[in-house]
């Protein structure tokens, strides 16, 4: 599983596959801590592996990973 964390002009926004809608924060530090901890808690409840992706324009890193 991926959890996107995307740059947009304004603000940061996190995708999440298991929400229909992302949360925006203005500052990507705080979007990233955020992002950081819905991939923990998943991977703490469910086992699963799951990361993190910075996106800002095309360019594109994966930041954390849990488990796998």
């Amino acid at each position: 599983m991926l959890i996107r964390l995307q740059s947009d002009e304004r603000y940061w926004r996190v995708q999440y596959p298991q929400r229909m809608e992302s949360v925006r924060f203005h500052n990507g530090a705080t979007a990233f801590d955020f992002a950081d901890a819905l991939a923990r808690e998943h991977h703490a409840r469910t086992g699963e592996a799951i990361a993190v992706r910075v996106e800002v324009g095309d360019a594109h890193v994966d930041t954390t990973r849990y488990g796998g």
